[in-house]
Formats: structure tokens, sequence, C-alpha cells
């Protein structure tokens, strides 16, 4: 699996090579935002030449980040032999890296990523799709890591295949939302419906067999997708009610990304506490 997804991530990098010359800064905002309008629309603090973006909102991104690395070095390190224990590892440091890339270029630095020296403001970069690519990638690997834990030894075959096929099937959407300019084929939305079915499938498959065999296992998995889903119901409600502008008018800055963030942050946290003992491979009889 592990040099089957190095060649996905290979294959997907020539492939976005293939697309790289196409400007993507070219796409803009709609309607088009200025440099000014892009600081007035959020926190910026200036550092001699550089702008620093949202500072609270980058602090908390890149404390989920580094904990999201850390933690996946810990579940690695001390893997006890265990694969299932080896991939949320791997999963969680290449979320982990792809919070850093976001991180940069959504807040902490996004006015010199995007808007530096422009009339108008880019709408994305490549920060901001090898952060989609990297999430994709991770909710993959992470599906395999349930699976060694959950799943029978032919549906461990199955997500791991799909892992494959859905990141290199995200890929090759980026490279078309490249090459079209297409803002829906690049957007964080899209992004959200391709690893959906992933979480659904694991909690559907999870609730099942802890009914059957009350595993604790079990429960603390199910525990960590309900965080996890109700981190993002918050997040789009956060958004719907446009929370972030209504605080902002008053001059006080807590955007839906800092929602989004803070419950992942929880959600490791929740890992780190239960799964980090309890998460072990399904044992098959000989």
């Amino acid at each position: 699996m592990k040099n089957s997804l190095f060649s996905v991530m290979a294959i997907g990098a020539l492939l976005l090579l293939n697309v790289s010359c196409k400007n993507i800064e070219h796409i803009k905002h709609d309607p088009p935002i200025t440099p000014s309008q892009w600081c007035n629309s959020q926190p910026c603090v200036h550092i001699g030449n550089i702008t620093v973006c949202q500072p609270s909102s980058s602090a908390i991104v890149y404390i989920l980040a580094i904990s999201s690395i850390i933690l996946g070095l810990r579940f690695i390190r001390n893997n006890n032999n265990q694969k299932s224990r080896t991939w949320w590892g791997i999963s969680l440091m290449i979320g982990g890296l792809g919070a850093l890339l976001a991180g940069t270029s959504y807040q902490a630095f996004g006015y010199e990523l995007k808007c530096a020296g422009k009339e108008y403001c880019s709408w994305t970069n490549w920060w901001e799709l090898w952060y989609e690519i990297l999430t994709i990638a991770s909710a993959g690997t992470l599906l395999v890591a349930v699976a060694k834990a959950c799943f029978v030894k032919t549906w461990q075959k199955y997500s791991t295949a799909f892992a494959l096929i859905n990141t290199l099937a995200y890929i090759c959407t980026i490279a078309i939302g490249v090459y079209f300019q297409n803002q829906f084929l690049l957007s964080f939305d899209l992004m959200v419906c391709f690893i959906t079915p992933i979480y659904i499938t694991i909690m559907v498959v999870n609730v099942t067999d802890y009914f059957r065999t009350k595993k604790t296992m079990l429960k603390h998995l199910i525990m960590s997708w309900i965080i996890l889903f109700s981190t993002l119901v918050m997040y789009y409600l956060y958004m719907t009610i446009n929370a972030t502008e209504a605080l902002w008018i008053n001059g006080l800055w807590f955007s839906e990304n800092d929602v989004l963030h803070i419950g992942m942050i929880v959600w490791l946290i929740y890992i780190d506490k239960s799964l980090g003992k309890s998460l072990k491979d399904l044992k098959f009889e000989m």
C-alpha cells in the first residue's frame, strides 16, 4: 500500500506538472477583491514589509498542524506491530502537512501569496490545492487504518483500492479544474464531497460492528466520528449565518475556519486519549 500510495502521488505530481503552466492566479474572486479590500475584511498585521493575516486563526491552525504531525509520529513509533496504528499515524502526518499549507495560504500569508503586488487578489494558489490533495490522501490512509482494525480481509483490499482510486480521481479533478480554470472543481466544498463517503462508510461499519460485538475500540471510533461530523456541521452552520462577518463588524475576529480547526484539535485530543491505547488490528482465525 505504501508503494502504491507513493506511486499515486507521483503520477498525480506529474499530471499536475503538465497543467501547472496554466496560471491559476488568473482566477479571481467574483466580484474581484483588491488588496486593500482583503485587509478590510479580516485582521492584518504589518511586520516590516510583510503582511500577516488573521494572527489568532493562524496560531490555531498551526497548533492543529503541528499537533497532528506529532501525534502521527507517536502512533507510528508506538505501533506495537499493528498496521492500523501505522496507517493512522501516516494519515495524521499527511493531514498535518496539509494543515500547514492551508494555514500558510488561507490565513497567515494569504495577502502575500494572493494579493501583494497585484491589482486584484487571486482566488486560490498551489498551496491551497496541495492542501486539498493531501487532505484527500489523509482520508484515504485513514480508511486503510480503520479497515486494518475493523474490516475483514476482502474489504480491507477493497478499502485500499478505493483509497488509491479516490486520491487519483481527485488529483485528476484538480488537474481538470486548473486546465479549465473552474472554481468548483478546485473548491473546498468539492473536496468535502470526496471525503464524506469515506467517513460515512466507516461510521456505518463501526456502528454495526459495535452493536454486534460491544468492543471498546469501536465505541471510541464511533465517538471520534461523532466529534468529526459535529465539527463539520458547526463549521457550515457558522458559515451559513455569516457569524464571521457579524463579529468582524464589531472588531472581533473568530471565523468558521477557527470553528473547524478547534473542533479538529478536540478530535486529535480524543484520539490520543482513547485510540492511542485501544487501536489494534483485527485478528483472523488461521
